[in-house]
Formats: structure tokens, sequence, C-alpha cells
């Protein structure tokens, strides 16, 4: 009967014209979004540039104060981000029961659940920190994934056999997205807290400040790093159910924990003095010149956990084979 359903669905052509009307929808929601979000951050430098512009003529000292953004952009673009997270909630409810899975089977399904994942995520970031410029970088990231999701096939096909474990790989799946959307608005925040030179400094005032930005993305992690392991472990049951195995070094399950594995490392940068550099056994075989030198901000670890997120959804799945590659293609 499931496969039946399946079959059926695969040569719907209304089905499949819904699809695409709905990728369309959702894709300009998110645009519109973005934009939105750029004109209100854009608007705190217009902001300040009108201060500049009425002064008088001469040697003025104007304070390192940001401009004020403008609040009717701010409220809109909540707004349209609210709206959006609404359209591509409903594009992953019908998907589900077109499927009568969860839609996380294949790249399309996958990709278009995680742009969903991100906005929900950033969303509700924004409302329980009361930041909203972070939807500058934030938002584009969601029209980018939900442009990639256009690129795979949305054809409906038949699980394999090691997908037909309905629980399992629902909440193992779904955690894992989460953990990605999650572990995204904290790249958000490691990029412009880098971008304005790191605590102390502000190179952008229409951007939000170093110390708010780090506290984004510590928040992110703390909620990301657990969420990941949890992902990582359900994995494994599920891996035992379908293959007999917990753990078998898939280029998958490696990617996943060389990427919890950096969050690690960016706990343990920030923890300060307190570092691998002072163990008995280092101390032993690393000079201390090298040990005690510079070293990079904690927050470049979160720019690598992101790449290395990236890496491990689209790079392991496109290019890399593995009992993981369910790509769709």
């Amino acid at each position: 009967m499931l496969y039946a359903k399946h079959y059926c669905s695969q040569f719907h052509p209304k089905y499949n014209a819904n699809i695409a009307d709905t990728v369309k929808a959702n894709n300009a929601a998110a645009i519109m979004a973005a934009a939105t979000y750029t004109a209100y951050v854009a608007s705190a430098t217009v902001s300040l540039r009108g201060l500049t512009a009425e002064t008088d003529v001469g040697t003025v000292t104007i304070s390192g104060a940001p401009g004020v953004p403008n609040p009717g952009f701010g409220r809109l673009a909540t707004t349209l981000l609210t709206v959006a997270v609404i359209f591509l909630g409903g594009m992953v409810a019908s998907r589900w029961a077109a499927t009568g899975h969860a839609p996380i089977s294949d790249l399309y399904e996958f990709t278009a659940t995680f742009g969903f994942g991100i906005a929900a995520a950033y969303l509700a970031f924004e409302t329980f920190m009361r930041q909203r410029r972070f939807g500058v970088l934030a938002l584009p990231i969601v029209c980018i994934v939900l442009g990639i999701a256009t690129l795979f096939p949305t054809t409906i096909t038949p699980l394999i056999p090691a997908l037909q474990n309905g629980p399992l790989l629902t909440i193992h799946v779904s955690v894992m997205m989460i953990s990605y959307a999650v572990l995204t608005v904290a790249f958000c925040g490691a990029v412009v807290y880098l971008a304005q030179g790191g605590e102390g400094h502000r190179r952008f005032g229409s951007l939000p400040s170093a110390e708010a930005s780090a506290d984004l993305a510590h928040r992110a992690v703390i909620i990301g790093f657990p969420l990941l392991a949890g992902g990582i472990a359900l994995g494994a049951w599920w891996a035992n159910s379908a293959w007999g195995r917990y753990w078998g070094w898939d280029p998958k399950e490696t990617s996943a924990l060389v990427t919890w594995l950096s969050m690690a490392a960016y706990f343990h940068a920030r923890a300060g003095n307190g570092s691998v550099a002072g163990a008995p056994g280092i101390r032993r075989i690393v000079p201390e010149r090298i040990r005690r030198g510079w070293r990079p901000d904690p927050m470049w670890w979160l720019v690598i956990m992101w790449a290395l997120v990236m890496f491990t959804y689209f790079g392991v799945n496109l290019w890399i084979s593995g009992l993981h590659s369910y790509t769709g293609m």
C-alpha cells in the first residue's frame, strides 16, 4: 500500500506542478524577508550619515555610537520572516502528507526542510534575544539553501530498506537537521563578531556589537552542541538497526564527529588559560614560545564548524560515496 502511494504520487502531474508553485512562493517569501532585513540594517547607516550631514562645517567630533535603524523596517522584516516560516512549514507538512513519512529522505526534502529549520531557529533566537540585525546574514543563507533545494529532483520515490524504520529515521535526521539549523545561527553570530574586529571593537556601526554577536553565537552553540551529540548517538542506534553495527567510520559518521569535535575545540579555546597547551605531556614536546604564542580567536572555530557542517551534508552526499549517500539524484 505504501509503495502504491509513492508510485502514484511520483506520476501525479498536479502534485508535481504544485511542488513547483510552492517552491516559487516559498523562495519569494524568503527573498522578500532577506531584502527587508538588509534595508533595516542599511537604515542604521543612513541614520548615522544623516546626522553627519546636518552638522556645521568645521571640525566636528562624532561619537562611535551606531545609527538607529528604522523600527518600521525591523517590524516589517520580522513579519515577513514569520510569513516565510509559516509558508515553509506548510511546504514541509504538505510533502509529509504526500509521501507518508517525514520529508527528510533525500536531498530535496532535507535541503528544503533545512531552509525551514534555519528560518525558524533564527526567528526563535531573534524573538528571545531581541536582536534583529543578524537577519542580514541569516536570511540570505536561508535563500541560498532554498535555491539549492530547487536543483534536486522533487520526484517522490519509494524508500530504500535502510530508510524504512520510520520512528528512528524521523527522530535521528530531525535532530541532526535542528542542530545544523541552530549552528547556522551560531555561525552568523561568529561572522558578525569577526567582522567587527573582536571584543571591544566595532568597525560597522550598523551591525550588532561584537559582544552581542559573541553572546548569540555562544548561546546557539550551547544548544547545538548537545543536539548534534544526540543526533550522532541516535544515528548509531539507527545504524545498528539498519546495518548491524553502531559505528563503521562511514564518511558522514566521521564528518559529523569531526564537526562535533570542532565545537569542543571552541569551548576549549574559549576557556582561556586552562588550555591543553599547559598539559604536562604537551609541555615536554611543544616549546614554550609556541605554546604561549599567538592563537586565533575562538570564534574562528565556529566558522570552521559551519564549514564542516556544509561539508558533512553537501560534500559527503554529492561527492563522497557511502552508506549515507541518499541524494535522490
